[in-house]
């Protein structure tokens, strides 16, 4: 899997030359987290940049009823080393662009479950 910044580097070159920002605001804008070793969050503008190029992408459900805790929020970022967006909401969802975790979490079946098996690792 790619690392933020050559990925980031990879949707700019699939941009159109006159509506492509530049790497560092790029960067800054589709990261949750804009350090070179912070996690793999994707922003809004992010999820829509991502979407320009050929990636693959699992979406899944997160019952409304359970709430995505701060701690969770640390862990995935500690923890997935795939691009992910999180949408909140009345429905919200996951997106993984990775296929190890995507399939970790379709094995675990929920979300939840999906947690306590980062927290082990």
């Amino acid at each position: 899997m790619l690392d933020k910044a050559q990925l980031t580097q990879q949707i700019l070159q699939g941009l159109p030359v006159d509506d492509c920002p530049v790497f560092g605001e790029a960067f800054a804008a589709w990261w949750m987290d804009s350090r070179d070793r912070g996690g793999m969050r994707l922003t809004t503008a992010g999820y829509q940049a991502i979407a320009t190029i050929d990636i693959a992408a699992y979406v899944f459900d997160i019952p409304v009823n359970m709430v995505v805790l701060p701690r969770h929020l640390l862990l995935m970022d500690r923890k997935l080393d795939c691009p992910y967006y999180l949408k909140t909401g009345k429905k919200p969802q996951i997106t993984l662009f990775g296929s190890e975790q995507a399939l970790m979490l379709t094995m675990y079946g929920d979300f939840d479950r999906f947690m306590r098996y980062l927290e082990r690792t």
